[in-house]
């Protein structure tokens, strides 16, 4: 496959839609390779597809990491709901000259990953979900998250400023001295299985830039795909036409393995691996180079 003009590899590129959105990117992997759009985690930005840049390269796949509006350098403007998400991918894979592409979700990137899925089913080939966030309605996955995490799902309906002023409040941390939060992560949140995966020495620097410009422009970032978690998206999942392959781990504290075995109930051609004592962290990083091996199909 003859490499997109308007995909260099590993160099920030920008496309500006018909919305007014203007939408970062970066390419990584096989110039030549099956595209593979990438939507990254909560929060997140262009940068996290670097984690995968060699796995991708491995396997003959173009890796197109696009950053939601509100991160890093893609713009803030106005709300955008998942189906709206969806459409401008659309539009990315037209100006990118991708008549078909498959998906990747990791984590929050999951519901931007079955939205693209479900509203682009005749351009979408494959999709992969690593550790992905399911519906609200999928009530084990919900009271089994996090208690402040729950909070702030159920709160932000009824008292909006409450999850954007704990956001901001925590901005300052996460921007200035991810190493930090990173060590304070791994110390008192994470499992075993995640403290291991996340003290890889070549993962911190890529980890770090992510976070650090996730927010340079503030939280309207995580803020949006918070609104965008909270949609009724499960009514679009029977849409999903195209094989999905989900992976999920039981030690997981962060996106409770419950979401993924959801979304699993729901797609029509899907397919679950439930990893026993694998976490958050380490399931992408342990099945990532089966997720490719997917994907290049």
């Amino acid at each position: 496959m003859k490499q997109p003009m308007q995909c260099q590899m590993e160099v920030d590129q920008m496309m500006e839609s018909k919305t007014g959105h203007g939408i970062s990117y970066r390419c990584y992997g096989d110039p030549e390779g099956k595209p593979v759009f990438y939507f990254h985690g909560w929060p997140g930005s262009r940068h996290e597809g670097q984690l995968f840049s060699d796995l991708a390269k491995e396997n003959n796949c173009l890796l197109v990491a696009p950053e939601r509006p509100g991160y890093g350098r893609s713009s803030a403007v106005g709300h955008l709901s998942l189906r709206s998400w969806a459409l401008l991918m659309g539009e990315l894979s037209d100006h990118l000259g991708l008549p078909a592409f498959s998906v990747m979700g990791l984590s929050g990137g999951g519901p931007h990953a079955c939205a693209v899925m479900s509203c682009l089913s005749s351009k979408v080939d494959r999709g992969a979900l690593l550790v992905p966030m399911g519906p609200m309605n999928a009530r084990e996955g919900v009271l089994r998250m996090h208690p402040l995490q729950r909070l702030m799902a159920e709160i932000t309906p009824l008292a909006p400023w409450f999850p954007k002023t704990l956001m901001a409040m925590v901005r300052p941390l996460l921007r200035r001295t991810p190493g930090l939060t990173l060590w304070a992560m791994r110390r008192f949140l994470l499992p075993d299985c995640d403290q291991k995966a996340l003290s890889r020495k070549e993962l911190q620097p890529i980890l770090q830039k992510t976070m650090a410009e996730s927010l340079i422009h503030g939280i309207s970032g995580m803020y949006g795909d918070g609104l965008r978690f909270l949609e009724p998206w499960q009514h679009t999942l029977d849409a999903v036409s195209c094989p999905v392959k989900i992976w999920h781990g039981f030690a997981d504290t962060i996106v409770p393995i419950e979401f993924g075995m959801y979304l699993a109930s729901k797609i029509k051609d899907s397919e679950g691996e439930w990893l026993e004592q694998e976490g958050h962290f380490s399931v992408p990083m342990a099945h990532a180079q089966a997720c490719f091996k997917f994907l290049s199909q």
